[in-house]
């Protein structure tokens, strides 16, 4: 499989500049072998397809090579999180204990009040972003892998404040690329998305966008994902199949999918 390039970047990447998910098939659809390291990748697509699933794989797997990774709630418990992913015999008990994996419960509307003061907002953006990080990493905690999901239910807690949350989106990426973590942003989307995030800004500051798609063949649904674009990377262009199985997603590179 020769992958087509898009977007033309130059930069030279190295193999240690590589960060393997692991996850079957996936890897192998980009020409450096995985997800250059310290990108900002957005994770798209409709309710239920299984972009939790794909974000806390990436997790198990590369806990499991002593890479610690963070995983931010704004939707699930910490224990709803350790339950799916128990359910595919993942021990992330075990990397929890280990302090290599820290999932942090958060609700965004307290995020909201800490750095406006109110849902309201009536401070400049200078002096809201010398108050607080726009989301808290425990104290001695430094993850190479950071997930958060979603933005959505940021989106949904500013919705009638749509400045606030452009102010937070930019403090945000900034936050990302100090931290230099790989980061991955689960958004919804429809199922078959036009646009890729709530407001468009963040497809433009990503790094990259996975998108993933349920999509119905006659009586049947299909999975499908495609890589829309991801910097530093040679990758390919097609929508390909992708399963889930009882030890979780695995994706066939060489299976093409129509949308249409």
């Amino acid at each position: 499989m020769e992958p087509d390039v898009y977007p033309p970047d130059t930069k030279e990447i190295l193999p240690s500049d590589v960060l393997k998910t692991g996850i079957p098939g996936f890897d192998e659809l980009f020409s450096v072998g995985g997800i250059p390291k310290g990108n900002i990748v957005l994770v798209a697509g409709g309710p239920g397809v299984g972009k939790s699933t794909f974000c806390r794989q990436i997790c198990n797997n590369l806990a499991s090579k002593k890479h610690p990774c963070l995983y931010v709630s704004f939707e699930e418990s910490a224990e709803r999180v350790e339950k799916s992913m128990i359910s595919f015999g993942w021990d992330v008990e075990k990397y929890e204990r280990e302090g290599l994996f820290v999932i942090q419960k958060m609700n965004p509307l307290d995020i909201l009040r800490i750095k406006f003061g109110s849902i309201g907002g009536g401070e400049s953006a200078a002096e809201i972003t010398a108050k607080i990080e726009p989301i808290t990493i425990p104290r001695g905690f430094n993850p190479e892998i950071i997930v958060v999901d979603s933005l959505t239910a940021i989106v949904a807690a500013t919705i009638s404040k749509a400045k606030n949350y452009r102010i937070y989106l930019q403090q945000l990426f900034s936050f990302f690329e100090e931290t230099k973590a790989t980061t991955f942003l689960i958004t919804e989307t429809d199922e078959i998305p036009k646009k890729y995030s709530s407001t468009g800004i963040e497809e433009f500051l990503a790094d990259g966008i996975i998108v993933l798609y349920n999509i119905q063949k006659g009586s049947i649904r299909e999975s499908a994902l495609e890589i829309v674009k991801m910097r530093y990377t040679r990758h390919e262009k097609r929508i390909v199949a992708f399963e889930i199985t009882d030890k979780g997603i695995v994706v066939h590179p060489d299976r093409q999918i129509s949308i249409d």
